[in-house]
């Protein structure tokens, strides 16, 4: 058997489509985990945009909530103060037309005018008192007793049951006089009292504006100087021929009003017009009562503020601000004008009560939304669970796959169908492969998956250790055996050396007829190629020589192995054409080993290996240097050595190495009888040593031709 050199090529580009790269890992994550985290990307802005809608859908009803208060509070204002004083102005006017109260009726006509006013007092509950006064300074007074101060019913006299009190000033300069009494409701004039006084009806408000403008006037609002501190705006109205008609309305209801309308419970409400600050406020809470914040005196002042500074009668003005560790929402609206007097309507609401009930929608929103969440999340994770086992063992099982082991039988079911038909498609897939794998090694198919590289045609060079193997004498044991059977018996063989091979790092090349060629090295580099060469040229001599044994055994002729082994430079890669390649390797090392490997005819030897192998594994095997030659057809001197055994048992082989050492000393100095000698000297501690019976065989001829002219230890070959 010959294997012919072939020189080493240049790498080239070509090849199938489809190439083998190496790729840089990348980034990958569960099946569970990606569903999770799907969910989560997607119920987390979905929940959260769902929540800020709602909050700003809450904060727009809450702004809703406020104007709505706001509205119905200005109407409540509008129709208290505006309805309630246009009634009282309309009924002022219609009396200051009658001739009761005209001032050519003179003060004979007071006791109509007071029972006409005290009659109207009693028709309109919101009027504190009514009264008329005129140019020459007369005034007819009634007024409601409830509204005095405690100072004032002492100065006055004022019976418990009393329910009006009735004034009437006259006279001018120092005899000007003040007459009072007072009156239960239809009980006669009792009790009346007189003392000097310097009130001048002509000099108050409501006369001076109501003659301004002759015609109803509103004044402004302010403490009566009569009452209980009460507050409240006088108005009046012209009587024809002279002299005013004029009444007090009391706001004190209008405060109760305000803590009606109190928008939460903390608020503060005012009233203010367009020259004063706030004149009404709503009353603060109870310290003691739950939540109530007393200390609200800074809170009030700013809102005064806002209420100073707002004019115009369409005027509004909101504003944000941080009081007493709270937030407060200012909020200042014009009312409708009422006689030409604007009038503010002021409010400080507390933001945390504001939005007290709103936070509590959105918490509850909020707990739901995370109890859906939760809920997905885990309905999903067991979704994702259930199809990652179904997923994980079709990954494992292509895993196994991918290296080569179809020993997973079992398919996976799952009622997914899409699960289902790809277990379906792994498992053709695996059929298929595991056939095509006994047509291409698994190791070599392994190698080059595990390997980066290409799969294009061309290769790249590196140093290899090939290994050569071959049957003695099996075409004499082919003749003897039907095909069938010797093709069984090769096929056992093959799978012994196969095994020896493949466990020592090698990586099989092809099968050639009844030899094996193997190397190292490649794909996947290996550092001690040269070694793991070594070992498994062992093994599979004591492998071959077991089988042997055995065949022997059951009467059937053994196969023994003869093995070569050579180490150096070759390009190796795929070869081929575009259509079909070839992992191999290209180059003399191949030859070299094949020519080793057929050396060990001429030396009846087991495993020879080259000079190269043998310094590169010294220290770890024993080696026999057999003969320094030139092969047939070749020019170079080539050193073989032979492959003994593991450096283990270098002891046992010492003395017949040592006999062998000098016996070749003796031959490569041309002294050939002393050479002879010592051969069958070796040849006596090793019976059927074959390089010793061949060099006993040499050394008699070349002793019989004589001296060598040019000896130089190399043996040429003349014959393949």
């Amino acid at each position: 058997m010959r294997l012919e050199a072939v020189a080493p090529e240049q790498s080239r580009s070509g090849g199938p489509d489809v190439k083998l790269r190496a790729r840089r890992p990348r980034f990958t994550v569960r099946f569970s985990v990606s569903m999770l985290i799907l969910m989560a990307l997607i119920l987390l802005p979905l929940s959260s945009t769902l929540l800020w809608l709602g909050w700003r859908a809450v904060d727009a009803q809450e702004q809703r909530s406020v104007d709505l208060r706001m509205n119905t509070l200005y109407n409540a204002i509008s129709d208290f103060i505006g309805d309630g004083v246009r009634v009282d102005i309309a009924a002022a006017e219609a009396l200051a037309e009658t001739s009761d109260f005209s001032m050519s009726s003179g003060g004979a006509r007071d006791e109509v005018r007071r029972r006409t006013l005290m009659a109207l007092l009693t028709r309109h509950s919101n009027l504190a008192a009514a009264f008329a006064g005129y140019p020459d300074g007369h005034l007819v007074y009634v007024g409601r007793v409830s509204f005095l101060s405690n100072r004032e019913r002492q100065v006055f006299g004022a019976p418990k049951d009393a329910v009006f009190l009735f004034r009437v000033v006259e006279g001018q300069g120092t005899d000007r006089r003040q007459s009072w009494w007072f009156d239960a409701v239809q009980m006669p004039r009792d009790g009346v009292q007189t003392r000097p006084t310097d009130f001048d009806p002509r000099q108050r408000p409501w006369y001076i504006e109501a003659m301004r403008r002759q015609g109803a006037a509103l004044t402004d609002p302010y403490r009566f100087a009569w009452s209980a501190g009460g507050l409240g705006v006088s108005a009046g109205v012209p009587i024809d021929g002279g002299g005013v008609i004029g009444f007090d309305f009391n706001l004190g209801t209008l405060s109760q009003l305000l803590n009606e309308y109190k928008i939460t419970p903390n608020s503060i409400i005012g009233l203010a017009t367009d020259v004063a600050d706030l004149v009404i406020e709503s009353t603060p809470c109870q310290p003691e009562s739950p939540g109530c914040l007393s200390n609200d005196g800074d809170v009030r002042q700013v809102l005064r503020t806002m209420a100073q500074q707002a004019t115009g009668d369409h005027y509004r003005a909101e504003r944000t601000l941080e009081m007493n560790g709270h937030d407060y929402r200012f909020i200042v609206q014009a009312a409708s004008p009422v006689y030409g007097k604007s009038m503010m309507v002021a409010a400080a609401v507390p933001l945390a009560e504001l939005s007290a009930a709103s936070r509590i929608l959105l918490v509850r929103a909020a707990i739901a939304a995370a109890v859906t969440v939760i809920v997905a999340i885990v309905a999903v994770l067991g979704v994702s669970l259930f199809l990652a086992r179904s997923m994980a063992r079709l990954a494992a099982k292509t895993e196994r796959i991918r290296e080569l082991d179809f020993s997973d039988r079992i398919p996976v079911e799952s009622r997914i169908t899409e699960i289902s038909r790809l277990s379906q498609a792994v498992e053709r897939m695996r059929s298929g492969l595991e056939v095509f794998g006994l047509y291409v090694s698994k190791q070599l198919v392994g190698e080059i998956m595990r390997s980066p590289g290409s799969t294009g045609l061309g290769g790249t060079r590196r140093q290899l250790t090939v290994m050569f193997t071959d049957i003695e004498g099996f075409s004499r044991i082919s003749e003897s055996i039907e095909p069938e059977l010797l093709t069984s018996r090769l096929s056992r063989y093959f799978d012994t050396l196969g095994g020896a091979i493949a466990a020592n790092h090698g990586m099989i090349d092809k099968y050639i007829g009844d030899g094996v060629m193997a190397f190292w090295n490649a794909p996947q580099p290996d550092s001690d190629h040269v070694v793991h060469a070594c070992a498994a040229a062992l093994e599979v001599a004591r492998s071959s020589r077991r089988l042997a044994q055995k065949w022997r055994k059951l009467g059937r002729p053994p196969f023994n192995t003869r093995v070569g082994l050579h180490t150096g430079q070759a390009v190796v890669g795929n070869v081929g054409a575009r259509q079909r390649i070839n992992y191999t390797l290209v180059g003399a090392v191949a030859n070299q080993a094949s020519r080793l490997e057929n050396l060990n005819k001429a030396y009846g030897t087991e495993i020879l290996a080259s000079g190269d192998v043998a310094t590169a594994a010294a220290t770890q095997f024993v080696w026999r240097p057999v003969d320094r030659i030139v092969a047939a057809g070749t020019t170079e001197v080539l050193d073989i050595h032979e492959l003994v055994a593991d450096i283990g048992q270098a002891k046992r082989f010492a003395p017949f190495l040592e006999k062998w050492r000098v016996a070749r000393d003796a031959y490569i100095a041309g002294r050939f009888a002393d050479a002879k000698r010592d051969f069958e000297s070796a040849l006596a501690l090793k019976e059927g040593d074959g390089p010793c019976i061949a060099f006993i065989s040499r050394c008699g001829q070349l002793s019989d031709a004589g001296p060598l002219v040019g000896w130089d230890g190399v043996w040429r070959f003349e014959q393949k």
